[in-house]
């Protein structure tokens, strides 16, 4: 007969090799998925941001699996179409816009960038090399533009298996949704009180993040965007949805195009357009950023702004532009961790302290 001692012992290897076993099961997953991480993240991050609409549709037709399919098709009418459209038309002008850029043209931008130069080479700066550096600044941006579109049409099967991907499992979140995320607080062994905690903040973060994001994007690139129809300058909707993007990123945003958009007209002699831009860029656009963000960002996930902002550039950096989602994310993640380990390890640390 075995004594306790040996019993024990023989536990701790059964548990050390199951466990073994279990994070070499894991791992070798991660790693067989590993291409089809991005669609399974949107999925879970669009069930999250939109399943009320799952639960309007399943008061409506009583079905869940009915419910999630016009789930998916209101996602498809009221996201991916409109998307699609705006990008279509964004392309277009982008390369309409190049070609003005690069080959050159008698008006327009390639104008004011000319007078705009011609009024500061009285200060010591040289025509050619002012018109030069305004001119690779827009050429650069267009590029980009330009470059994501041939990335994506070179890699459009590979986008489209993705895209149909995410749709597949955005099926199932929707429809199992409660269902998946108590089966994993079951199967986590961090305690039901941690494992709720942490599933609300992740969900909270993530509605915060997406929802004020996407709305501040929208919003400040359609007033640059009208602001520069109505200054007459070219590509406004372009330029619209160059902000909408930079507005990602807090405290800078569109600031570094509606400003220097302004002081080139108002080097060009446009002081009326430049009016428009800066005015309204100073008031309207940066109104939103200062008022909104705070609202529907900073207050629901609790994170400081600098955090935010860390964040989202770390984010970015790493994953693209995925990461202005899981850079918050796991800021908030971060922040969760260390506020239950100090909830739960106050009393002990104060008293071995």
């Amino acid at each position: 007969m075995k004594t306790l001692d040996e019993l024990l012992k023989f536990g701790v290897i059964q548990n050390t090799l199951f466990f073994g076993l279990l994070i070499l099961a894991t791992v070798g997953f991660v790693w067989l998925i590993q291409d089809f991480i991005a669609p399974i993240f949107w999925a879970v991050v669009l069930t999250i941001v939109f399943y009320p609409i799952q639960k309007m549709w399943v008061s409506v037709v009583k079905q869940k699996s009915v419910a999630a399919l016009l789930s998916i098709l209101t996602l498809l009418v009221i996201v991916v179409v409109p998307l699609y459209v705006t990008g279509t038309l964004v392309v277009e002008e982008s390369f309409r816009f190049y070609e003005r850029v690069a080959f050159g043209d008698n008006g327009g931008f390639m104008e004011e960038v000319s007078n705009a130069a011609r009024f500061l080479e009285p200060l010591g700066f040289e025509d050619e090399v002012v018109k030069e550096k305004l001119t690779s600044v827009a050429t650069f941006v267009i590029n980009w533009l330009s470059e994501q579109a041939v990335a994506i049409s070179q890699s459009t099967f590979g986008f489209i298996v993705k895209l149909l991907l995410m749709f597949y499992i955005l099926f199932f979140t929707f429809r199992d949704g409660p269902k998946i995320a108590n089966k994993l607080m079951e199967v986590l062994p961090l305690g039901d009180r941690r494992e709720k905690k942490i599933y609300e903040r992740f969900s909270s973060v993530t509605r915060a993040i997406f929802k004020g994001t996407l709305v501040i994007a929208i919003i400040q690139g359609a007033i640059g965007g009208i602001l520069f129809f109505i200054a007459g300058i070219e590509g406004a909707l372009l330029w619209a949805v160059v902000m909408a993007i930079l507005s990602i990123i807090p405290a800078i945003g569109p600031t570094v195009i509606w400003l220097p958009a302004g002081a080139i007209l108002i080097l060009s002699g446009d002081y009326t357009g430049a009016a428009v831009i800066l005015a309204g860029g100073a008031v309207f656009i940066s109104l939103v950023d200062n008022v909104l963000r705070p609202v529907l960002v900073g207050r629901d996930t609790a994170m400081p702004d600098a955090i935010i902002l860390l964040s989202t550039l770390g984010g970015l950096s790493l994953f693209g532009i995925t990461g202005f989602i899981v850079g918050p994310i796991i800021a908030g993640f971060f922040l969760s961790m260390w506020t239950m380990f100090s909830e739960d390890y106050k009393g002990e640390l104060e008293r071995h302290g």
